[in-house]
This record gives structure tokens, C-alpha cells and sequence, in this order.
């Protein structure tokens, strides 16, 4: 212990002039501070100060006596004590856990029981929503965590047990600006899924949808699965598809948040195993950046039954990432990648933020975070974006 640190800790109702309070008080004697962390949360104060009172202009006594009269002035409950060099390591490693849900008691016990029994020091604790439904950043250092990779899986059925949406990420990736979110199109960011709806108008929806979950789920090659389905879907109409176009919706909460990140400087994007005839209108809907997609082939108003040029399928998908990545002459840690497929693996996996939203099983390996409901908006509390900076509808 170096016997002339003292840790100097106050909280109170919160009003201006707290701080410079209590650093004049300390710069008046000529103790220097060595560090300090000072926030009000929910207008109330707390301050604490390691202070160095080795070259100090006083005494002990009097220091306390300057550091009482601060107190009663502002009506803070002060501590003053000896300071003891408690856990400090040089090469850390941090992690940031991002959860949310419903709130309920008890979230923050069974997460901190999660992260102690398996290793993890939690060094950083904030909510970044209240209400009914509550954000949470937890930064933790995992240095004496063995298997980050068990710990994963540990974190999936964690999350299935209490109903929590969780993502895990390399602390130093999240503190990198993002710049680019790209999300997967057919139940991303909109509900439906299209071939499925054009198989219906086509009259082979039960065929198409077999070949589709087998495709979702990795069964089926997907660009197989595309010609195979393409193939039926002959003989229709730009009619029809322009009359089905009109009857896409949107995911919950996709339109806002879109506009939310648009308002924050982030460009936007879909790549899709889908239609560009569709995700056309995605783009004008909703001022996208970058839509890359499969082209039907269309001869007189007619689908032929063909793809024209090469299909997007997974490792496609993955490729795009790194040439938006190339494009916006930036890292692809820097864009945020959102599926829910099989087919969305790769694109997934380059990205420097991999969420999975409501995701087939062969995609959560692959995923740094999942959202299991219906609403896309609690992607922004991934970002570190604020309930207050999200748009209104």
C-alpha cells in the first residue's frame, strides 16, 4: 500500500458546481489527483477521487476538515479512506455485452452469476434503456476465461432460459465506428418471404416452400434451390409481381430504424438471395445504399423461369461484404451484417457485427448476438445508440 493515496468518494443529490467543489478543495492544498471517475445517474451524484497527498500543502486533519465543509456546503456523504492496489492487469481483454428484454427482477444478478462462475471481471456496467423493456452494456475482461467458444454456446442457452437477446462482442471491433448496416431482405427486414408469395400467385407455394426451408436451414444447395424454384415460377407476369411488390411489410421497427441510422451518418444496404424486382422497391421505400440481388429473366412481360447472371448465394453474400468494405475504403469491422439463414453464413461472418435475427440454428454459430422477437429496432442498442436518438414513427 502507498500510505499517502487516499480513494475519496462522495454521492449526493445532483446540482451544479459538485465537481468543482470537491477538485478545488483538493487543488487549494496542493494534493494532486491521480484519477477520477465523476457521473450522475438519475440526479444523483457520485464522485471518486484516488488522491496523492505526499506533496501536500497541509495536514491530514486539515485536508479532512476542507473535504467536511465541501460535504456539508452540498449535502454529500463523503468517505475518506487509505487506498489499496486492488485488481490491475495490464493485458486485458475486453468484451462488451450488450442484453436486453422485458424487465423483470433479478436480470442483472443472473448475468453477473453467468460472468463471475465462468471467469469474466466486470469492469463497466451501464443501462442504456429504461422502462419495460431495458437495455444493458456490461464491458468485461475475459483474460482468465479459457473457452470464449464454450462460453458462446453457454450464452445461447442463457439466452433461451430467460427470454434475453444478447450479443458478445470484441470490445475493441465495437469501438471502432460502424459506417455500414446490411441486412438480409426475405424475413430480415421484411416479413414475407418472396419466392414463397410468387410461388402462391404461381400456384406451386407448397413445393417452393419445402425447397425453401430446406434451403434456410442448409439442406439444399441454395443455388440449386434457386433454379429449381425459379423454374416455376415461368409464365408470370410483370403484372403480377408488380401487384405483389405492393403487398410487401416491412419488419417491425425496420423503417425507423432505418431512418434512425441514416440520421447518424451509417450508410444502409440489403444483399439478398431474393429479387431485384422486389428489393428495387426496397431501395426507393426506404433510400438504401446498396442493393445487390438476384435479376429474374424477363422477356415481354413474362418470367422465363431463369436467373440472369450469377447467383447470390452464401459465399456471394460473404464477397459483398468486402467490397462495400473496399468501397467505402473502410474495415469490414466496420459494417454490422443482419440475416437469419443458412444462406446468410458468410456475409455473416465478415462483418464486424454478426446479428442474427430470429435465426435458423446453423446461423447462431456464426452470430455475435441474436434478437429473438419481431422488431428489428433493438439492433441500435448493438450500435450503442440511445432509446432517445431512435426516430419516431
Amino acid at each position: 500500500m502507498d500510505s499517502s493515496l487516499f480513494i475519496v468518494s462522495a454521492i449526493g443529490k445532483d446540482r451544479p458546481g459538485l465537481l468543482h467543489c470537491m477538485t478545488s478543495t483538493v487543488a487549494e492544498m496542493d494534493i494532486n489527483i491521480v484519477d477520477v471517475e465523476a457521473r450522475a445517474i438519475r440526479g444523483v451524484f457520485t464522485i471518486f477521487l484516488v488522491v496523492d497527498i505526499e506533496a501536500a500543502d497541509c495536514t491530514y486533519a486539515e485536508f479532512m476538515q476542507a473535504i467536511d465543509s465541501c460535504a456539508v456546503n452540498f449535502d454529500l456523504g463523503v468517505r475518506v479512506e487509505p487506498y489499496e492496489a486492488g485488481r490491475r492487469k495490464v493485458n486485458k481483454h475486453m468484451l462488451l455485452l450488450t442484453l436486453m428484454g422485458a424487465d423483470r427482477p433479478g436480470i442483472v444478478a443472473e448475468v453477473s452469476l453467468e460472468l463471475s462462475k465462468r471467469g469474466f471481471n466486470i469492469e463497466h456496467a451501464k443501462m442504456i434503456a429504461r422502462g419495460e423493456y431495458i437495455a444493458m452494456e456490461i464491458i468485461v475482461d475475459a483474460s482468465e476465461v479459457s473457452d470464449l467458444k464454450a462460453f458462446r454456446k453457454d450464452l445461447l442457452a442463457f439466452m433461451e432460459r430467460t427470454g434475453l437477446d444478447i450479443s458478445l462482442q470484441e470490445y475493441d471491433v465495437f469501438r471502432k465506428p460502424k459506417r455500414v448496416v446490411i441486412f438480409d431482405v426475405d424475413s430480415t427486414i421484411i416479413k414475407e418471404e418472396i419466392i414463397v408469395e410468387l410461388a402462391k400467385v404461381a400456384g406451386v407455394g407448397d413445393e417452393v416452400q419445402k425447397m425453401t426451408e430446406l434451403a434456410m436451414n442448409g439442406d439444399l444447395d441454395f443455388k440449386e434451390a434457386v433454379r429449381r424454384r425459379v423454374s416455376l415460377l415461368k409464365g408470370l407476369t410483370t403484372e403480377q409481381l408488380e401487384k405483389l411488390s405492393r403487398t410487401i411489410n416491412l419488419t417491425s421497427g425496420a423503417e425507423e430504424l432505418i431512418s434512425t441510422l441514416h440520421s447518424m451518418g451509417y450508410k444502409v444496404g440489403v444483399v439478398s438471395g431474393g429479387f431485384t424486382f422486389f428489393t428495387d422497391y426496397l431501395r426507393n421505400r426506404l433510400q438504401l445504399d446498396y442493393v445487390f440481388a438476384n435479376e429474374l429473366e424477363i422477356e415481354d412481360g413474362v418470367v422465363t423461369g431463369k436467373i440472369k447472371g450469377e447467383i447470390i448465394d452464401a459465399e456471394q453474400k460473404g464477397r459483398i461484404i468486402q467490397i462495400i468494405a473496399e468501397q467505402e475504403g473502410i474495415s469490414p469491422d466496420q459494417i454490422v451484417a443482419v440475416g437469419d439463414g443458412a444462406n446468410d453464413r458468410f456475409m455473416l461472418q465478415n462483418a464486424g457485427l454478426a446479428i442474427g435475427f430470429n435465426p435458423k440454428e446453423i446461423l447462431k454459430e456464426y452470430s455475435d448476438g441474436l434478437i429473438t422477437n419481431k422488431n428489428l429496432s433493438g439492433l441500435r442498442y448493438f450500435l450503442g445508440i440511445p432509446a432517445e436518438d431512435m426516430a419516431q414513427e
